[in-house]
């Protein structure tokens, strides 16, 4: 039996090879687009997919899809000077890391205790009952944290 090269593999198979290309014509588009794009942006989108002409472009959130959406004119003319069959851009936000309920909160340093000691000082000595209670507890949360 002989053994082939996996790319060959992939050639001659008709739906493979036809992803191939595609996969292809996506990597050089990526590569164009970090080129073209301010790196800030660049890292926080990415293309995804090439429609009839149209680069469509995934950022992170909305507010990379906005800049990105005022600098696809200029976006487009740098990418057509650079040889690519680009006649328009799309900008869709897509998020690219996932992140859990738990992720999102970040862990912070608890607070000296002097500090503590002093906000629970302070909400002995204010007049308003609903700024002391919050005093009060938020000095308390402290300090089993701590």
């Amino acid at each position: 039996m002989s053994t082939r090269k996996i790319s060959a593999l992939i050639e001659n198979t008709a739906g493979l090879s036809a992803l191939t290309r595609t996969m292809q014509r996506l990597s050089a588009l990526q590569r164009l687009y970090v080129v073209c794009t301010p790196p800030d942006l660049a890292r926080a989108s990415r293309v995804v997919g090439d429609r009839d002409g149209v680069l469509v472009i995934a950022a992170d959130n909305g507010a990379i899809a906005a800049k990105l959406k005022q600098l696809a004119p200029r976006l487009l003319k740098k990418l057509q000077n650079q040889r690519a069959k680009v006649t328009g851009i799309q900008v869709r936000v897509q998020v690219n890391k996932v992140t859990t309920a738990t992720g999102m909160r970040s862990k912070k340093p608890p607070l000296p205790v002097d500090l503590i000691e002093n906000l629970d000082a302070l909400s002995n000595q204010v007049k308003d009952p609903g700024l002391r209670a919050a005093l009060a507890r938020f000095a308390a949360r402290q300090r089993k944290s701590s």
